[in-house]
């Protein structure tokens, strides 16, 4: 018998455990995996067949030389070439981002409002067949070109599809509103964190196989299996992934009725119930003394008119006796009232005024009214210095993400140039610049909050400074292991992006988020319109001297928002009792 009831409460207990809320997990998270691995297989491999590409069809040179460009042991004839190259191939690499910011730039500025409105899944299902339309369009040119002499500006078209649906901009506002939709304050940063490191996961295992994949098939297969993991994914989306949004307005509806019935709860006693009691009790006490005293019955019989003058206290306040029941019956009737829940009756002027409300109407994708709800939400005044936080981690944000833009368009240009890496040296080095971070982010992230307490807003710094010595240490880079270096000592920079993300999600309502969310990328997506050029002409001009310059760029941006973040842990330290859970 024991053994049953120990049996039944394990069932129960299972039973009572959040099982919707881990398949959640389920959702987002593999199609995240599948994007980032895609790219990470064939990106690498499709800048290395740029580049030969172009040192053929463009500079006409003999197939023996392009094959060697990335030969540590080539010629100083080759590396002659190699620069030549460079310059080119810099304006194309240029070309091709500045076309995927340019739509979805402006669509940022309306998706936002959009999604807060008519949900997540729509942008991630448009966003993913840009994505999957692009890796076909590239499959097919890269399949074209190892039979024929194929112009590598063709591959720039490639990037129409996704361009025009909305690209990576798109897709990152839905993804990340999907996952603050089907999290709460306590466990979001707990699955930013999760987030990234499936993110460094898929960053370098895709890096780590590019070169394997690329030296077992060819750079035509290996854009073909990046291919059909995008589609896998897209479909994956279509027919698993639920509607985020009613998730939220679900728990919402749940919230406010729990929140209603604990202020029913917390009422306090009408005063009706403690008059009524008391007159209750007077008059029992009343009926007791008359049978006792005789002289009772007489006070009884006194005139009406002296009665009525006669005045009893209730709480401090004098109310006439024969009003007694008339006021207990107006009291009890408002109980009545807040025990049904019922709201008083309009009046015809308040009916007038909901009538002359413009009732809300459906609004398309470009609509001027999610430009004006996204800006008004994102500057409307907040308290505690709330506004000026979402500015200031939108600010860091945007640095971190102008870098990324800026430095991913001459990377690869860079340690060809000045250490003459192959693919495998510089996909083994990309494994190992996701790996550490990866690690840093984990062990960093559970050592430093919860061992040691460091808030968010700490946790932020603390990312920022480790990016700034990295990329100094970049620039300063002499020997191949001084960039090894720079992985260890950006071994926390991982952090700073899903802790930004929290600090927002923490402070912002949920219905506001998408609308945040979208400012923010908003100015990432027109990031790359500065940041490309600026780092590639750094780097053009630089090219024969320095090529390195680059990353001292990079500190100093950091350094900014490092600032930014420094002035969002003074507010917190303000704010304290307002901001010691929000941005614990």
């Amino acid at each position: 018998m024991v053994e049953k009831n120990v049996i039944g409460a394990a069932v129960d207990k299972l039973r009572s455990l959040p099982w919707r809320d881990l398949f959640y997990m389920f959702y987002i998270e593999p199609v995240i995996v599948m994007l980032i691995f895609s790219h990470m297989l064939s990106g690498v491999v499709m800048r290395n067949q740029i580049i030969y590409q172009t040192c053929r069809v463009i500079f006409h040179y003999n197939e023996s030389d392009c094959s060697h460009l990335d030969d540590k042991e080539a010629s100083p004839e080759i590396h002659a070439i190699e620069t030549e190259i460079q310059s080119y191939v810099a304006d194309m690499f240029l070309t091709r981002t500045l076309m995927e910011s340019i739509v979805p730039a402006v669509c940022g500025l309306f998706i936002g409002s959009w999604s807060d409105h008519y949900g997540r899944k729509p942008l991630l299902i448009v966003s993913m067949i840009g994505f999957a339309g692009s890796a076909l369009i590239n499959t097919f040119i890269c399949a074209l070109s190892s039979h024929h002499d194929i112009n590598p500006w063709r591959y720039t078209l490639a990037a129409v599809p996704h361009s025009l649906l909305g690209g990576m901009c798109v897709f990152s506002v839905a993804a990340f509103c999907f996952l603050s939709d089907i999290t709460n304050v306590k466990n979001r940063p707990y699955r930013m964190i999760a987030i990234e490191f499936l993110v460094f996961v898929a960053l370098s295992s895709g890096s780590l196989l590019s070169s394997y994949v690329y030296e077992a098939t060819s750079a035509s297969i290996t854009q073909g299996i990046s291919a059909a993991i995008i589609v896998f994914a897209t479909l994956f989306i279509i027919f698993y992934l639920p509607e985020s949004l009613h998730i939220r307005l679900e728990k919402d509806a749940k919230q406010e009725a729990e929140k209603a019935d604990k202020a029913e709860k917390d009422l306090p006693n009408i005063v009706c119930d403690t008059q009524l009691t008391a007159v209750s009790t007077n008059d029992a006490k009343k009926e007791l003394d008359k049978d006792a005293d005789p002289t009772a019955k007489q006070s009884d019989s006194k005139p009406e008119s002296e009665l009525d003058s006669k005045n009893i206290v209730l709480f401090g306040l004098k109310a006439n006796e024969n009003k007694k029941e008339s006021s207990a019956s107006e009291l009890c009737t408002t109980e009545i009232h807040l025990d049904d829940k019922k709201e008083p009756k309009p009046t015809d002027s308040q009916k007038s005024e909901m009538k002359s409300e413009p009732e809300p109407q459906n609004v398309g994708l470009f609509s001027v009214t999610h430009i004006k709800e996204m800006f008004k939400t994102c500057c409307k005044p907040r308290e505690h210095h709330a506004r000026e936080i979402i500015w200031l981690v939108t600010l860091t944000m945007f640095m971190s993400m102008f870098v990324v833009d800026g430095a991913m368009t001459v990377m690869y240009l860079f340690v060809r140039q000045k250490f003459h890496w192959s693919v495998r040296e510089f996909t083994f080095f990309e494994t190992i610049s996701q790996v550490v971070p990866m690690l840093g982010a984990l062990i960093g992230f559970l050592m430093l909050r919860k061992v040691f307490g460091l808030s968010v807003v700490t946790l932020a710094l603390l990312s920022l400074g480790s990016e700034i010595l990295s990329n100094l240490t970049k620039g300063f880079a002499m020997l191949p292991w001084h960039m090894y270096l720079s992985i260890a000592l950006g071994i926390f920079r991982s952090i700073g992006g899903p802790m930004c993300r929290t600090i927002v999600s923490n402070i912002v309502p949920a219905s506001d988020l998408g609308k945040i969310f979208s400012i923010k990328n908003v100015f990432q997506s027109f990031a790359p319109f500065v940041a490309a050029p600026l780092y590639t002409l750094i780097y053009q001009h630089s090219l024969s001297i320095y090529p390195g310059l680059f990353n001292f760029v990079s500190a100093a941006l950091f350094l900014v928002a490092f600032i930014a973040i420094g002035f969002v842990w003074r507010y917190k330290f303000i704010h304290k009792e307002h901001y010691a859970k929000l941005l614990k």
